[in-house]
């Protein structure tokens, strides 16, 4: 292995020694269950057919707004663009199954983001692992870290390892643990031996397909991101397209459908049993009402949501997406916190409570007054057509 090459890669890495004695593949599995992944696998740098599946979903305009995934394209179909000098992946993940996640009063939130945020715990643990591999030997500095915070297929580096198995959903799912897996990866200069493909396979289930509320899995193995509700409710800013809020339910945050209707759902930790400390669920899930969510201020936004995942959908478009999951519970007692709403500085959140309005009724008078006062062409056509719904 070149030592310049990896000083290239990674800034401030210094000088790498290749006198060191790598670890065997028996240690690197020990230091992975000690670090708290439930599973690890060595596998290949190339991507094989996932790179072309890739490309051609990018072609058809699948990512929507995720403009990022067109800048890097390069990048994450071929990983040695940012680790040239890697040979194996050390590939990992961390079963977050357990019960669903549901706020006071009603509003559901993805599994994966009612406790720490993911990108620092899974990090901490995968970053510790390099740490200790270093010890072991590796050269200092020669190993990737990815934690889905760096241009790579993490699903495909999975697959390719044996991780478990492509599902419809265009997820990942292992035998015995189910659908709910995190994935974290380990860019290694070290020649691994490959494990086999996960056994295992969807076979004639179309269970995601069906249940999908937006209909987003427009194929086996494809999905539209501009209809899921992962990217609806996290990724996307300003409005959601009128036609996705009903379909999006209760979720204020993400969405489980695909997983929870999966027949291989309730294994692993999904069955029950003891939960690691970074499952617990955050003060925000734990106390915050849609209301209390939809009227938050900055300071206590930063301060409750900060760490978490959901903090990656910004205040406004929590808010913008709690108006919607009020409207679909179409509970009256969430009128007053709408009406208020309708003269809220942000336009999205004015926007998505009017129609919120719509939905519950009984809101006429104060719907025609922020239609009166309202500057934004398509927040004035939002109070319209809730006042000609409601």
């Amino acid at each position: 292995m070149s030592a310049a090459c990896w000083s290239r890669l990674e800034s401030g890495a210094g000088d790498t020694d290749d006198s060191g004695v790598a670890p065997s593949p028996e240690r690197i599995r020990e230091l992975a269950a000690e670090a708290g992944f439930d599973l690890v696998r060595f596998g290949p740098l190339d991507l094989g057919g996932h790179a072309d599946h890739y490309l051609a979903w990018l072609a058809a305009g699948r990512a929507g707004a995720m403009e990022y995934m067109v800048r890097h394209r390069d990048k994450i179909v071929d990983p040695r663009t940012i680790a040239p000098a890697a040979r194996s992946t050390v590939s990992l993940a961390f079963d977050y199954g357990g019960p669903p996640v549901r706020l006071q009063g009603g509003g559901r939130v993805a599994r994966y983001a009612a406790g720490r945020d993911y990108h620092r715990f899974l990090g901490n643990k995968t970053r510790w692992l390099r740490k200790e591999l270093e010890r072991d030997g590796v050269p200092w500095g020669s190993v990737r870290v990815g934690t889905d915070a760096i241009p790579l297929l993490e699903r495909a580096l999975a697959v390719r390892a044996g991780i478990g198995f492509l599902a419809k959903s265009a997820g990942v799912i292992h035998p015995r643990l189910g659908p709910f897996l995190l994935l974290s990866e380990l860019l290694t200069p070290l020649d691994l031996p490959h494990d086999p493909p996960s056994a295992g396979s969807c076979g004639t289930c179309t269970a995601c397909l069906d249940a999908c509320p937006t209909g987003a899995i427009v194929a086996p193995f494809e999905v539209d991101a501009r209809r899921c509700l992962s990217y609806t409710t996290i990724e996307l800013r300003g409005p959601i397209p009128t036609e996705l809020r009903a379909p999006q339910g209760e979720w204020l945050f993400g969405c489980d459908v695909c997983l929870e209707v999966c027949p291989f759902a309730h294994r692993g930790r999904a069955a029950g049993g003891p939960r690691p400390a970074d499952l617990a669920w955050n003060r925000g899930v734990r106390e915050y009402s849609l209301v209390g969510i939809l009227e938050i201020g900055e300071e206590e936004f930063e301060r409750d949501w900060s760490g978490t995942a959901l903090h990656r959908a910004t205040r406004s478009g929590l808010r913008r997406n709690a108006a919607v999951v009020l409207g679909n519970l179409r509970d009256p007692s969430a009128a007053p916190a709408l009406e208020r709403a309708l003269g809220d500085p942000d336009p999205s959140v004015r926007g998505h409570g009017a129609w919120a309005l719509g939905r519950i009724g009984g809101s006429r008078t104060a719907l025609e007054i922020a239609l009166r006062n309202e500057p934004e062409a398509w927040v004035r056509g939002e109070l319209e057509a809730a006042l000609a719904t409601g």
